[in-house]
């Protein structure tokens, strides 16, 4: 069985590559990623695709319905109001799964404080 490794991430829309790159910098490494997942509404940012692009990664979108159905680690009261999450990044990493994933890192907040990141694993997109 192989296993895939998904890079969630939720953003403002300010964010910049430097964010990402600074989010996933504070991430345990794993050998490969399979893709990057945000909230469908993100999906067409450009820095997050020049980002996936410097990773040589596909860009996944998760529906806001199935991103508020998910209980994350992280609880931000902020982002509970708008998203009814308590972590975007965490959400969209184990929103792509069709099984069971899990988390194997909270969300890491960007330097600037504009992206945050966060890596789930599972067996099956």
């Amino acid at each position: 069985m192989s296993v895939h490794f998904i890079i969630g991430c939720g953003f403002r829309k300010n964010a910049s590559i430097k964010s990402f790159e600074s989010a996933l910098s504070k991430l345990p490494e794993t050998k490969y990623y399979s893709g990057i997942c945000v909230p469908e509404d993100k999906l067409n940012h450009e820095a997050l695709c020049k980002f996936a692009k410097k990773l040589s990664l596909p860009i996944y979108s998760v529906s806001s319905d199935t991103i508020s159905n998910i209980t994350t680690l992280s609880q931000s009261p902020r982002i509970l109001d708008i998203r009814y999450t308590g972590s975007v990044a965490e959400a969209a990493a184990l929103a792509i799964f069709k099984s069971p994933a899990s988390l194997i890192s909270r969300r890491a907040i960007s330097d600037d404080r504009y992206a945050v990141c966060a890596i789930a694993k599972g067996p099956k997109l």
